[in-house]
Formats: C-alpha cells, sequence, structure tokens
C-alpha cells in the first residue's frame, strides 16, 4: 500500500513517486479516466467533478485510495481537497477552506466513479484538481475548475450632486473585474463624465461602482453596461432622469402645498369674518322688530 503510518505530506511524496514507477508496468492494466477535463461552476453554487477507474468485479473497500488535490494559478503549494486511504476517509490534513465543503460521494465508489462535490463554490475554488487513485494498479488525471460570477444584478441609485449636477449611480458585484461603460438615448459614449472605482470583498468579488455627473438641464435616459471582457458578458440598467425629477419635485410638494393653503386661508377669511357679521347683524334687526310688534 502506499501508505502506511508515514505523515500525510510524506504519503504524498512517496505516493507521487511510486506512482511514476507503476505507471510504465501497471499503465495498461489500470487507467484513471475523466469524462470531462473542463467544468464551469457560478459563484455560489454546487459543483461536481469526476474520474473513473476500473473495479474489474466488485469493489474491495480496503484496497482503494483515492486523493483529491488543488493547485491555484500563482500558488505554488497545492491544497488538500478530500482523501480517502484504504476505503477509510483520511479528513486530518483537509485545507480549512473545504471544510463542510468538499466531499467524496462513497456510494458511487463501488461504480468505478470517484465523484467530488463542492457545496457552495467560491472564487478561490478555482483552479488544477489532481484526481490520484490506486486501486491494484495506480494512475491520476488533472481536471480544471473555473468560476463564474456574473455582474446579473446592478443597483442604481439617482441623487443630486450639488447645485448644478445630478449623479447617477451604478453598483454591482463578480469577477472578474469588469470594465463599465456608460450611453445616453442616442448610445453616445459618456465615459468622459464617469467616475469607476472598486474594491475587492471578503469573498474575492469585485465590488464595482461606477458614477455619471450631468447637468441639470440634460433631461435624457441614461444605461451602464458592465462589461466583463474574460467571459465576454456585459449586463446593463437604465436610469430615468424623469424619475429624478419627480422625485426633487416631490421633496417640494409638501412645501408648495403649504404656501397655497396658506394663501387660500388669508383670502377667504375677511370674507368669511364679513360674511359672519352680516348674519350677526341681520339677526339683531329681527329680533328688535319681533319684540316691537309684541309690544
Amino acid at each position: 500500500m502506499l501508505l502506511r503510518d508515514q505523515p500525510e505530506k510524506m504519503f504524498q511524496i512517496v505516493t507521487m513517486l511510486l506512482l511514476e514507477m507503476q505507471l510504465c508496468v501497471v499503465s495498461a492494466l489500470f487507467t484513471v479516466e475523466v469524462p470531462q477535463q473542463l467544468y464551469v461552476a457560478e459563484y455560489g453554487n454546487n459543483v461536481t467533478m469526476e474520474c473513473r477507474f476500473p473495479v474489474n468485479g466488485s469493489l474491495n473497500p480496503g484496497l482503494l485510495s483515492v486523493v483529491w488535490e488543488q493547485k491555484r494559478q500563482g500558488h505554488l503549494e497545492s491544497r488538500d481537497v478530500y482523501a480517502l486511504h484504504n476505503g477509510k476517509a483520511h479528513l486530518s490534513s483537509q485545507h480549512r477552506d473545504y471544510m463542510g465543503r468538499a466531499a467524496l460521494l462513497h456510494s458511487e465508489l463501488k461504480s468505478g466513479r470517484a465523484i467530488l462535490q463542492i457545496t457552495s463554490v467560491k472564487i478561490t475554488d478555482a483552479g488544477s484538481y489532481l484526481c490520484l487513485i490506486e486501486y491494484q494498479g495506480a494512475d491520476y488525471k488533472y481536471i480544471t475548475l473555473e468560476v463564474k460570477a456574473s455582474y446579473k444584478t446592478i443597483n442604481t441609485e439617482k441623487r443630486k450632486w450639488n447645485e448644478d449636477k445630478f449623479a447617477f449611480v451604478c453598483q454591482s458585484e463578480g469577477f472578474p473585474l469588469a470594465e463599465v461603460f456608460w450611453q445616453n438615448e442616442k448610445n453616445l459614449n459618456l465615459s468622459v463624465s464617469v467616475n469607476t472605482t472598486y474594491t475587492l470583498t471578503a469573498d474575492g468579488l469585485y465590488n464595482v461602482s461606477s458614477i455619471l455627473t450631468t447637468n441639470q438641464n440634460m433631461n435624457e435616459n441614461y444605461s451602464c453596461v458592465f462589461w466583463n471582457k474574460e467571459r465576454n458578458e456585459n449586463t446593463s440598467a437604465y436610469i430615468y432622469s424623469l424619475a429624478l425629477m419627480s422625485t426633487q419635485y416631490g421633496r417640494q410638494k409638501p412645501l408648495i402645498l403649504f404656501i397655497v393653503a396658506t394663501c387660500v386661508i388669508v383670502l377667504i377669511l375677511p370674507s368669511a369674518l364679513i360674511i359672519l357679521q352680516k348674519r350677526k347683524s341681520f339677526k339683531n334687526r329681527c329680533a328688535k322688530k319681533e319684540e316691537s310688534y309684541l309690544k
């Protein structure tokens, strides 16, 4: 067996050395195959990656060892994703980023399928995955995982920038970094008046915010476009100037109503007082005539 009681790292080194020696002898008898070499997963979703091996009858779990490792681009060290040694899970060396998220589907092993499942996919899960299997022979294959995070939700905001200008804001999160373009109703590029900034979130996503400033008298509608160059994807959102003007008018409406109501009261109150005074005088005259008649 490849693993006795050696430390995990020593096991990996010895495994690779023995594997290279065994491949020359048993490659024709034992071969690991992958039905799919490239997987593309959406950020936050689940993904399953598979490699297959010959069982030759019924599986003897005690003779089976499966190792999944990941290597990210630009990083020298690999990360342990999941290990099964002699039919038993060996998770002491599992990288903390995969704890509770990476699992081997044991029910599929009897069919010669070593399926790795990763839940809640992260940006850092992207990379090259080694699938190494020992079972009456040894072989390995590499699988590539790409993680996609589209800028599918764009938040928009309209506000007054200063006394002379309005600000239109578009904000979204995704990966990799997107470029933002602004257009008016005539499809003219407005990049000159745009300020775009970004920050990196704890999950490895880019939080991109873009602000377009325009003069108050520019009553046009605008659109912002997030272009993910590496994915050749674009997502757009529309902002309407009329909505901003309505909002500005809506803020002044209570004041206007108060002024109008005050003017109405000022105009009506004197007339109402005159009418009441006349009614009171009329009643007094009627009362005096009635008293003189009774006498």
